[in-house]
C-alpha cells in the first residue's frame, strides 16, 4: 500500500481515534505517532526506545519504522540508526534497544514512519565509573479521571532531572466513575468499563500516553518503571485480586496475562529473564559505584494472598510479598554490593503502621510480618551499605526511619536503613482525614508526613548523602498550577537514620544539558545507519539528464535509491560490482521532474548519501 502524507491521512487518523478513543487527547499534528515517544531502562551503553505507530484505517500489516539516535538536537551527529517493524500482534507499539552507547551522557532520538518524524526524544545513558551526583524524581498512582497530569508537566519543565522512577500504578483499572472519579474534568476512562481484556488494557495505556504532559516528560528523561495493582486490579496478588470476581469477570490467570501484555508493549521497560521467567519485571540498574539500584515486584511475582490481621496464618513464614527466588536474588544483591548507597524501588511501604497496635494496612508490608523481619534482619547485616528505601501507593508524603529493636526518639542508630515515600500524581488519598501527629504519636520512626497534597519526590545523590525533596503542585483540578517545595530530609553516609534539612538540593548548572524540541521535526528522507566506509559524490550540481555518481573504494554490489523530499522512491537500481568497480556510474535523470532529490547507496561495506538538483 502507498503510505502518502497530507490532510486526508491525518483526517482518517483522527477519525480512526475518535471512534475507538473519545475521551483521549488527541494531538493531531503528531500523526501517526499520536502517543508520543518514551526512553527507558538504561544501562552504561544501552537504552530502551520506544512509540507506537497509529495505523491508517483498515491497515492490519506490518508498518516499517526507522529510528536514529544522536549527540544533538539536530542529528548531525548520528550514532546508531535502524529500522524495525510495527504489528498488530504487538498493538503497533515498537521497542527499540539502542546499544554501542557511550556511559553517563544525554542523547537524542526519533522514529520515523508513513513519511513522517516523531517527536524528538531525549534520554541518557548511566555512568559506569566514578559518578559525582545522581537525581531521581520518583512518581506514582496516576489516575486519570482523578485530574490533571501536572506532576508530569512540572517534572517535564525543570530539566535537573537524570531519571524519573514510577513506582507503579501507571493506569487504573476501574470504569468511568470508579475511584477517584471526577466528572467535572472529563477525563472519562476508555474503555468506559472496567479493564479486563487485552484490548481493554490497551485501550487504557493508549489513554494515558496521549496525555500532554504525560508525554512531555516521557519525551525529555528516561524512565524506570515497576507496576503495582492498578496496572491489573486493585490488591492483586498471584492468585487473584480484591477487585477481580472470577464469577462474572473471567478467570484471573486470563486478566493478569492481558495486563501483563499491555504494560509490555506500552511501556519503555525491557523483560530481565525472557526466556527463564518472562513474567519477571524485579532487575538491577547501576549508577557506577554511586548507586545500585533494585526495583523489586512486591506485587505481581510472589505475593501471597493478603490475610487479615486476626487470621491465624498471619504470622506464617511461609507467606511472602516477595516470593522466594526474588527474595534470595535481593539478598544476594545486597550481600555482595560494593556501591555506596544500595537503593530499593517498590510499591509500598515497608516502614511499620500501626495505632493502639493494630495494623492499618495488611496490603503493605505490615501484613507481611515474616518476610518484612527477613528484610530487616537482612537490612541489619548490611547496615554498612546505606540501604534506601523508594515507596509509592499510599497517594501521601512520608519519610521514614526503619526501627530495629531499641529504636527510639533517642537512640535513632538503632534504624535500618531510610524511607522515601512520594505523592500521588492525582490519586486521592482516602486517609486525608487522619491526623499526621497521631500517626507519628505511635509510630515515632515516621519523621515527615502529609497526607494533604498530589505531587513528587526528587532523591538526590552524592558520596556524602541522600536527600530527599518533596515537591507539591497546588491543584489537580486545572491546567493552571504552580509547584512549591514542602519539606526535604536526608540521611547521611553511614548513619542510616533521617536528619531535616532546611532547603532542597540544587543540581549544578554544568550538569543541565538542552531539552528536547517540543514539536517534530519536518519529514525528510535520511538513510538509516550512520555507518559510512566509502565515499560518494555528484556532479554536475544541478544537473539535467545526467548526474555522475563517483564512488572511491567500492568493491560489493550495491542498490541505489532515489527518493523526493516527501519521501517516496521515484527511482531503484541494483548495481553490480563490476559497475561499480570503475569508480563510476552515470544515473539517467532523464525520466524524472525538475526539483530535489535524495540518492541513497546501499551496500554491505555500508551507506553513503547524496542531495541531487535536478534542472
Amino acid at each position: 500500500m502507498n503510505y502518502s502524507t497530507g490532510n486526508i491521512i491525518n483526517s482518517i487518523f483522527v477519525l480512526l481515534l475518535l471512534a475507538f478513543n473519545v475521551n483521549a487527547q488527541i494531538d493531531t499534528t503528531l500523526a501517526p505517532f499520536l502517543h508520543g515517544v518514551a526512553s527507558g531502562d538504561p544501562s552504561s551503553s544501552r537504552v530502551y526506545l520506544w512509540t507506537r505507530v497509529t495505523p491508517p484505517a483498515g491497515v492490519t500489516t506490518d508498518i516499517t519504522v526507522s529510528w536514529r539516535i544522536a549527540t544533538d538536537t539536530s542529528f548531525q551527529n548520528i550514532v546508531k540508526a535502524g529500522s524495525i517493524k510495527a504489528k498488530s500482534a504487538s498493538d503497533y507499539t515498537v521497542k527499540v534497544a539502542a546499544t554501542g552507547l557511550q556511559p553517563n551522557k544525554w542523547y537524542y532520538y526519533q522514529f520515523s514512519a508513513l513519511n513522517k518524524n516523531s517527536l524528538t526524544g531525549r534520554t541518557r545513558t548511566l555512568p559506569n565509573t566514578a559518578v559525582d551526583s545522581v537525581r531521581f524524581a520518583i512518581v506514582s498512582c496516576s489516575n486519570y479521571q482523578s485530574g490533571y497530569y501536572n506532576v508530569y508537566k512540572s517534572i517535564a519543565d525543570r530539566n535537573d532531572i537524570d531519571v524519573v522512577i514510577h513506582l507503579g500504578d501507571y493506569i487504573y483499572e476501574y470504569p468511568i466513575g470508579g475511584f477517584g472519579y471526577d466528572a467535572a474534568l472529563g477525563r472519562d476512562h476508555d474503555p468506559v468499563n472496567e479493564c479486563l481484556t487485552l484490548t481493554d488494557y490497551r485501550k487504557r495505556h493508549a489513554q494515558t500516553k496521549m496525555d500532554e504532559d504525560s508525554r512531555k516528560m516521557l519525551q525529555q528523561y528516561p524512565l524506570i518503571a515497576i507496576w503495582d495493582d492498578h496496572e491489573s486490579a486493585n490488591d492483586a496478588w498471584t492468585g487473584g485480586a480484591e477487585n477481580h470476581n472470577p464469577a462474572t469477570e473471567g478467570s484471573w490467570s486470563s486478566r493478569l496475562a492481558a495486563a501483563r501484555q499491555a504494560y509490555i508493549e506500552w511501556m519503555p521497560v525491557n523483560k530481565p529473564d525472557p526466556t527463564g521467567d518472562p513474567n519477571r519485571l524485579y532487575r538491577q540498574f547501576k549508577f557506577g559505584n554511586l548507586i545500585r539500584l533494585d526495583i523489586l515486584d512486591t506485587r505481581l511475582q510472589g505475593r501471597t494472598e493478603q490475610l487479615a490481621a486476626s487470621n491465624p496464618l498471619f504470622n506464617d513464614t511461609s507467606r511472602t510479598i516477595l516470593g522466594a527466588d526474588q527474595r534470595n536474588w535481593l539478598f544476594n544483591d545486597l550481600n555482595t554490593s560494593t556501591s555506596r548507597w544500595n537503593i530499593l524501588g517498590q510499591q509500598v511501604m515497608v516502614s511499620p503502621l500501626t495505632v493502639f497496635g493494630s495494623v492499618l494496612n495488611i496490603d503493605q508490608w505490615d501484613g507481611y510480618p515474616a518476610d518484612r523481619s527477613r528484610l530487616f534482619s537482612n537490612f541489619d547485616q548490611n547496615k554498612a551499605k546505606n540501604i534506601v528505601v523508594l515507596t509509592g501507593d499510599i497517594h501521601s508524603a512520608w519519610a521514614n526511619d526503619l526501627p530495629l529493636a531499641g529504636y527510639g526518639v533517642l537512640n535513632r542508630s538503632k534504624s535500618a536503613g531510610v524511607e522515601f515515600v512520594c505523592p500521588s500524581v492525582t490519586s486521592p488519598n482516602p486517609f486525608s482525614s487522619i491526623s499526621p501527629s497521631l500517626v507519628q504519636l505511635f509510630n515515632n520512626h515516621v519523621r515527615y508526613i502529609d497526607l494533604a497534597y498530589n505531587g513528587y519526590t526528587v532523591i538526590d545523590v552524592n558520596k556524602n548523602r541522600l536527600q530527599g525533596d518533596w515537591n507539591a503542585v497546588s491543584t489537580i483540578k486545572s491546567k493552571t498550577f504552580s509547584t512549591s517545595w514542602k519539606q526535604s530530609w536526608y540521611v547521611n553516609n553511614g548513619e542510616h537514620f533521617l536528619r531535616q534539612a532546611p532547603n532542597p538540593a540544587v543540581r549544578l548548572p554544568n550538569r543541565i544539558v538542552p531539552l528536547a524540541p517540543e514539536l517534530p521535526q519536518p519529514f525528510a528522507p535520511r538513510i538509516e545507519s550512520p555507518v559510512v566506509t566509502f565515499s560518494l559524490e555528484l556532479f554536475p550540481v544541478p544537473a539535467y539528464d545526467f548526474v555522475a555518481v563517483a564512488i572511491n573504494e567500492m568493491q560489493s554490489e550495491a542498490q541505489l535509491t532515489v527518493t523526493d523530499l516527501n519521501g517516496r522512491s521515484v527511482m531503484v537500481k541494483e548495481l553490480s560490482a563490476m559497475e561499480l568497480s570503475e569508480g563510476k556510474y552515470l544515473l539517467d535523470l532523464s525520466g524524472l521532474t525538475n526539483g530535489m532529490y535524495i540518492l541513497n547507496l546501499v551496500s554491505s561495506e555500508g551507506i553513503a548519501q547524496g542531495k541531487i538538483i535536478k534542472m
